[in-house]
C-alpha cells in the first residue's frame, strides 16, 4: 500500500467513525426541544416524558458493556451492524407507535440498546488507526462530532417539530440511521489490530472487574462522566426554562442552540492549538476555571435568556477542551482493550447522565440559579480529580501499558 492510498484510508476512517458516533449522539438530542410538545399532545407530566430521554440513556449505556468486549473478540464491524439493525428497529417503532408513550418508551429503549454500538466502536476505531499525538488530534476531529452533536441536533430538531410536527423528528432519524448503515455496510473496513478470538463471557467480567479497580481507567474517565452529565442536565432543562417559563417556541430553541455549539467546535479547534505549547493538566486546569466561570455567571445574572445561553456556551468551550484530552489519558494505556475501556466508560457515562442527570432534572433543577450551583459542583468535583492525578502521575501514565 502506497503512502497515499494509506493516507486516504486514515482519512476515510476517520471521517466513517466521526458518522457512527454521530448517530449515537443524535438519538441522545435531537428530542429535546419537542419535550413540551410530547407532553402537551400525550398528556403527560414533564417527569414522565422525561423517560424516553432517561430509557435511551440507559440502554445506550448498558448495552456498550456488550458491544465493547465482543468488538475485541470478534471485531469492529459486524459489531456495528448488529447495533445499527437494532437502532433501526427501535426507530421504526418510535415512527409507527409515537403516539402511545408506552411504545415511545420501548422504541427508545431499543434505539439506545443499538446506539450503544457507535460510542464503543467510533473509539475503538480510532484507537486501532492511530497512535500517540495522532490519536489525540483524531479524538479531537472526533470530539467536535461528539460534543457539538448533541448541540446542533436540537437546531434540527426544534425547526423540524416547529415546521412540521415532532413525529416529523423520528422520521429524521429513521432516514440518518438507514444512511449511515448501508454506507458502513459497504466502505467500513475491519480495524482490529490483532487476530479475532473466542467471546468468552467469563473473561469479559473478569476484564471489566480488573478495569473498574484500575486508578488510572476511572480517574480519567471520570472527566467526561461529569462533563457529560452536566451537559445532558442542561438540555433537558433548558428546553422547560426557554419554551414554557420565557415563552419561546421550538424553532427559536433550536436556533439559539447554535451559539453553544459554536462554542464546543471553538473547544475542540482550540485544543489542538493548545497541546502544542503546554501540558495536559495545564489545558485542563483552563477548562475547568471556565466550567467555574458558567456557574458564577448563572447565579449572579437575571433569570433571561441571555444569561442561560451565555452560560451555557462557556460550559461548552469547557467541554470541547477536555474531551479529548481526557479520552486520550484514558485510551492511550490500552491498545488491546480499548473496546472495553471504551464500554465501560461509555456506560457509567450514561447511566450517570440518565439516573443521576434525571434525578437532578425531576426533584433539584427547575431554574436558573439551581443550575449555577450544579455547575459548581461540577467543578470542585473536575478539581478533585486533576489534583489527585497531578499528584498521581504514575496512575495517569502507567509504566507498562495493558
Amino acid at each position: 500500500m502506497t503512502r497515499e492510498n494509506f493516507e486516504r484510508f486514515r482519512k476515510k476512517t476517520l471521517l466513517l467513525a466521526m458518522m457512527i458516533i454521530a448517530t449515537g449522539q443524535v438519538g441522545v438530542s435531537i428530542y429535546l426541544p419537542s419535550l413540551p410538545l410530547i407532553s402537551a399532545d400525550l398528556s403527560v407530566s414533564q417527569a414522565q416524558v422525561q423517560m424516553v430521554v432517561t430509557l435511551f440513556l440507559l440502554g445506550f449505556g448498558g448495552s456498550q458493556l456488550f458491544y465493547g468486549p465482543l468488538s475485541d473478540s470478534i471485531g469492529r464491524r459486524p459489531v456495528f451492524l448488529l447495533g445499527q439493525g437494532v437502532y433501526l428497529v427501535g426507530t421504526l417503532m418510535c415512527v409507527f407507535f409515537a403516539d402511545q408513550l408506552s411504545s415511545l418508551e420501548l422504541g427508545r429503549l431499543l434505539q439506545g440498546l443499538g446506539a450503544g454500538s457507535a460510542s464503543v466502536l467510533g473509539r475503538s476505531v480510532l484507537r486501532d488507526s492511530y497512535d500517540g499525538s495522532h490519536l489525540t488530534k483524531a479524538l479531537s476531529y472526533m470530539s467536535i462530532t461528539a460534543s457539538i452533536t448533541p448541540i446542533i441536533s436540537p437546531v434540527l430538531g426544534g425547526w423540524l417539530a416547529y415546521q412540521l410536527t415532532w413525529h416529523s423528528v423520528f422520521i429524521f432519524v429513521l432516514l440518518y440511521v438507514g444512511f449511515i448503515g448501508t454506507l458502513g455496510f459497504f466502505i467500513l473496513p475491519e480495524t482490529l489490530p490483532y487476530t479475532k478470538q473466542r467471546f468468552r463471557p467469563q473473561t469479559v467480567i473478569q476484564g471489566y472487574w480488573s478495569l473498574v479497580r484500575n486508578k488510572q481507567v476511572i480517574s480519567s474517565a471520570s472527566y467526561n462522566w461529569i462533563s457529560y452529565t452536566s451537559a445532558m442536565v442542561t438540555l433537558s432543562v433548558l428546553p422547560f426554562l426557554m419554551q414554557v417559563q420565557l415563552g419561546m417556541t421550538a424553532a427559536d430553541y433550536g436556533s439559539l442552540m447554535f451559539i453553544p455549539s459554536m462554542g464546543l467546535l471553538a473547544g475542540s479547534l482550540t485544543v489542538n492549538i493548545l497541546t502544542r505549547f503546554y501540558p495536559t493538566f495545564r489545558i485542563l486546569r483552563i477548562s475547568i476555571a471556565m466550567i467555574f466561570l458558567a456557574g458564577i455567571t448563572l447565579i449572579a445574572g437575571h433569570f433571561s435568556v441571555f444569561q442561560l445561553v451565555c452560560s451555557f456556551t462557556i460550559l461548552s468551550v469547557a467541554q470541547g477542551m477536555s474531551f479529548p484530552l481526557a479520552t486520550t489519558l484514558l485510551l492511550s494505556p490500552h491498545k488491546k482493550q480499548a473496546g472495553a475501556v471504551a464500554a465501560l466508560s461509555g456506560s457509567i457515562q450514561m447511566g450517570c447522565a440518565a439516573l443521576l442527570g434525571g434525578y437532578l432534572v425531576e426533584h433539584w433543577i427547575h431554574q436558573q440559579i439551581a443550575l449555577g450551583y450544579f455547575y459548581l459542583v461540577v467543578g470542585v468535583l473536575m478539581s478533585s480529580i486533576l489534583f489527585y492525578q497531578s499528584t498521581h502521575q504514575s496512575v495517569v501514565v502507567p509504566a507498562k501499558a495493558s
